[in-house]
Formats: structure tokens, C-alpha cells, sequence
């Protein structure tokens, strides 16, 4: 289904059943908010009927959100854009670029992802993704590379995961050697 010539969607389908779901893109920065903090009643709030289980409800609320296009990674590994770190910046850009106050808008999650993902090469955030998205290793000059090494520091995206979490991953990779 393409953004300009169908109806957008309300709804997950499962087993023949459809299940309501919130649109308003608030409800989906909420949700991918809760789903980084693996809060599964966070999750859940995005739905107006819920699905016959959690699990269902997960994955289908994921397929929904994830169906939008984010301009998260732009393939890459890491995150680009963290609404919590980046919210006043893409708070400027949509009042920069589309006249929009997104305090007062009212808007679809896919059209919110879609202005997003549109925002200009002049504005701040689009600036700090492609930022973050560069491959520092991949730049053949040392003084640019540690320039733009500093930079990414800079405009991290914040690590928000517990210590519990974090030697938890370490675990893992250690893991994969041994």
C-alpha cells in the first residue's frame, strides 16, 4: 500500500480478525520508547483492541510500526535518530520545513515517518543523522576521520541500557569467541 493512493491503515490483521490500533504518531514514539525499555504494557497501549496474546500482539504491533519506513539506520548498524535525545530538533525541523507544530498535529503515524524521513539536507537533524550514520572508518583522511569521530561522540545517541544489560551483551560477545 503506498502513502498516496490507499487509505491508510488503523488496524492489524490476524487469523481473519482485524484489531484496532492508535494512529497518532505520539502513540508509536511511545511504543518504540517502550519497546527499548522492554515494557510490554508500554507496548501494548498503541492498540484500541487487543490481540489474543502478548506475544501476537508484539509482533503485530511491530510490523505496523516497522511498515511506516523509519529513517532510523539507513541500513547501517547503528541509530541514527532517538526520539527522546532528538525530539526538539525534530520538533524545529517539521516547524522549519512543513509549518507544523507538532505540539498541536494531529497526524498518522506513516505521514509522521514520511514528513520525517523528507526533512531537507539544511535541516539540524537530518544533519546529525547522516552524521551519525558516516562510517569514520571508511574515511581515508586522519584529520577529517578524528574530526568526524569527535562529532559522532558529540551527537551520541545516549546509552540507556541498565549495567545489568550492558555486561549482559558483553557476556554474549565474549561468548561468541569462546
Amino acid at each position: 500500500m503506498s502513502i498516496i493512493t490507499g487509505a491508510l491503515p488503523d488496524s492489524v490483521e490476524f487469523e481473519g480478525k482485524s484489531y484496532a490500533v492508535h494512529t497518532d504518531f505520539r502513540r508509536w514514539i511511545a511504543f518504540f520508547e517502550a519497546a527499548g525499555e522492554r515494557d510490554l504494557v508500554g507496548m501494548l497501549k498503541v492498540y484500541r483492541e487487543l490481540p489474543p496474546s502478548a506475544d501476537t500482539a508484539v509482533a503485530l504491533a511491530l510490523g505496523f510500526g516497522n511498515g511506516a519506513a523509519l529513517p532510523y539506520g539507513g541500513g547501517g548498524k547503528r541509530a541514527v535518530l532517538d526520539f527522546e535525545t532528538d525530539a526538539a530538533l525534530i520538533y524545529a525541523g517539521f516547524m522549519g520545513e512543513y509549518g507544523i507544530d507538532l505540539c498541536e498535529a494531529s497526524l498518522h503515524w506513516y505521514k509522521f515517518c514520511a514528513l520525517l524521513a523528507g526533512l531537507g539536507q539544511d535541516r539540524r537533524i537530518s544533519q546529525i543523522m547522516e552524521l551519525r550514520a558516516e562510517d569514520a572508518g571508511l574515511v581515508q583522511d586522519k584529520a577529517r576521520r578524528r574530526r568526524l569521530r569527535e562529532l559522532q561522540r558529540n551527537y551520541a545517541i545516549p546509552d540507556r541500557r541498565s549495567a545489568q544489560e550492558k555486561d549482559g551483551g558483553l557476556v554474549r560477545c565474549l561468548g561468541e569467541f569462546y
